[in-house]
């Protein structure tokens, strides 16, 4: 390495003096790094185009086989009854359906879990009582029917008969009147009751307030509830049912249900219903029962009871019914023939059924079914839309202009440019690179072809695109990017396929026949076709999203690769003509530096 102590002897610039050399050494390493620069811009500008050819390919691979066209509709003349819907296997048709019987699953029912509704005190009232604010006794909550409101009684010394009317009062203050009724039993002891329907009375709690005493001060426990609480430990409602709940566990379908101490009805009821006992347990707070009924319909659907001691405790206290209807099909007759089936949906020959409700036994619901002719155009007018988006990014870039005087910049240019300036010199230099691109070129030429191609075996009537109202746009001076794209006479495609749907279907999706031409091939199969060639070309040619852009595999990877390896070597040479460079200037120095000390001495020597 030459050591670089530039100009101490001569006071020459040698660092400035060198870098100019170099510039024109540089030169041919300028230009292989642009011409780097250049085919790394053509391989990204292939792979961006390959993007959204493979994403008009994709779009094809399930439509250009006539499976996938193939949707319907369906109407029922007494969707009360039984609602449809199709398929695109159903065939078009019409079809006669008569339900004598629908499915019914396995249910039961308790009778009235609460033996008593109350919510009585336990502690006498005397005369005399004291409520205050300051002994922390005049304040206690009340949910209605989970609506949760502070009753605070006025203070003031009462007799019995003074507080039950100010307990009355502070109620009717917070819930209004005739919602709840405060009375007392012949012992003296306190009552609240809810007022309305007596048949379906909601639920009324009593609940302590942080502080105060005032709940246990008149007789009550804390959470003290009117009905039974389906929500609360079972052991806090022993009072409100007909029996003491004495079971561990019970067997409902085979499954063992078991019951600890801190189980609440509701916890119970969960525990069966994500067992796999195959049943739906529900509590009904305002009728005050639980009902069973089986998660399927049908003869299999079944519940039955374990026979042990536990089991019939656990029934006798929720006062379960062990009289069980049973599961049964549904009975139906279609298009004649008759059927059981254990689900109230049945699917026959791509339509499927809903039975809602028994039917007239001898005119049935009719039901048709057809061809989705909407479902139709919409492909058609899905795939035109991504055909003319991919035609025109392809039109662009062939007819991109091309600006020479604009190569990619060098790093020393850069440096003396603004990041605008730089982006707009770039997008002129990255401009053109696909122009007149063969490969480009070729697929626009097979996807033209595809679009005015006629599909030799089918009908003359209806065997292009043409026969349907799709129609090519013309070339027109200066808009270039247009040119080709497809144009659909909405009347006309609508027209065509009211009248023959399939026949429209068969110009995109024709298959071709053992032996058969490529012109036997649907408008679909063959845009596929050029498209994947394309893909595959591209690739080829400049690798895929995810290769490096010196991948050795594609051309232009192969090309950046070689010359990765020229500016390696490149860059070598020109470091040792730098350092020669530098070896040379320190040699000069050198000299100038002894003459000047020898002109120095001489001089000393004359004076």
């Amino acid at each position: 390495m030459v050591m670089r102590l530039a100009g101490l002897g001569s006071g020459l610039d040698v660092d400035s003096m060198v870098a100019k050399l170099m510039q024109a050494e540089r030169a041919p390493l300028d230009k292989l790094s642009q011409k780097n620069q250049q085919l790394t811009w053509k391989s990204q500008a292939y792979r961006d185009i390959n993007v959204k050819l493979a994403a008009f390919r994709d779009s094809l691979s399930a439509l250009r086989f006539g499976s996938t066209w193939a949707n319907t509709t369906s109407t029922s003349s007494d969707s009360t009854k039984v609602e449809v819907s199709s398929v695109g296997t159903a065939a078009a048709g019409t079809h006669k359906i008569i339900v004598t019987k629908l499915a019914q699953g396995a249910s039961t029912s308790s009778g009235n879990v609460t033996s008593s509704a109350s919510l009585n005190g336990s502690t006498a009232l005397t005369s005399g009582a004291s409520i205050s604010a300051a002994g922390k006794n005049n304040v206690f909550s009340v949910s209605l029917n989970g609506t949760t409101k502070t009753v605070t009684i006025a203070d003031g010394n009462y007799d019995k008969a003074g507080l039950v009317s100010a307990i009355q009062s502070a109620v009717d203050q917070s819930f209004g009147a005739n919602q709840i009724q405060v009375g007392t039993n012949g012992d003296d002891t306190l009552n609240f009751t809810p007022l309305g329907d007596p048949n379906y009375l909601p639920q009324l709690k009593i609940n302590t307030v942080t502080g105060y005493t005032t709940v246990s001060d008149l007789g009550f426990t804390d959470n003290q509830s009117f009905k039974f609480d389906n929500s609360a430990v079972l052991s806090t409602q022993a009072s409100k049912l007909s029996g003491a709940l004495t079971a561990t566990s019970f067997v409902i379908n085979g499954q063992t249900i078991n019951i600890t101490n801190t189980d609440s009805l509701d916890s119970i009821m969960s525990k069966v219903n994500n067992s796999a006992a195959g049943v739906n347990m529900y509590y009904d707070s305002i009728t005050d029962k639980i009902s069973v009924t089986s998660k399927t319909t049908g003869d299999t659907a079944k519940i039955i009871y374990g026979a042990d001691a536990s089991t019939t405790n656990f029934l006798n206290t929720f006062q379960l019914n062990t009289a069980i209807t049973q599961g049964s099909n549904a009975q139906v007759n279609i298009d004649g023939v008759d059927g059981t089936y254990a689900s109230n949906q049945i699917t026959s020959n791509g339509v499927t059924y809903t039975l809602r409700n028994v039917t007239d036994p001898v005119n049935g619901v009719t039901v048709n079914v057809n061809q989705d002719t909407d479902a139709i155009y919409n492909s058609i007018s899905d795939f035109v839309t991504k055909y003319n988006d991919l035609l025109g990014s392809i039109n662009t870039k062939l007819r991109e202009s091309v600006f020479r005087d604009y190569q990619p910049l060098t790093d020393e240019q850069k440096k003396a440019m603004s990041e605008t300036d730089i982006t707009n010199w770039e997008n002129k230099a990255k401009s053109g690179l696909l122009h007149n691109d063969q490969t480009l070129a070729q697929l626009r030429n097979s996807l033209r072809g595809s679009a005015y191609s006629t599909i030799t075996t089918l009908p003359s009537n209806l065997n292009s695109l043409y026969d349907v109202g799709i129609t090519t746009k013309p070339y027109i001076l200066n808009d270039s990017e247009n040119a080709g794209k497809l144009e659909i006479d909405s009347a006309r495609l609508k027209d065509a396929i009211s009248k023959d749907p399939q026949g429209v279907i068969k110009i995109f999706t024709n298959q071709m026949s053992s032996g058969g031409a490529q012109s036997d091939k649907g408008v679909l199969q063959q845009f596929y076709e050029s498209a994947n060639n394309t893909i595959s070309s591209i690739i080829n040619t400049a690798g895929t999203a995810n290769d490096s852009f010196s991948n050795v595999t594609n051309t232009l990877g192969k090309q950046v690769y070689d010359i990765n390896y020229k500016i390696v070597d490149l860059q070598d040479k020109l470091d040792q003509k730098e350092n020669y460079y530098y070896s040379m200037f320190s040699k000069m120095d050198t000299a100038i530096a002894n003459s000047n000390a020898q002109i120095s001495w001489l001089q000393g020597q004359l004076q």
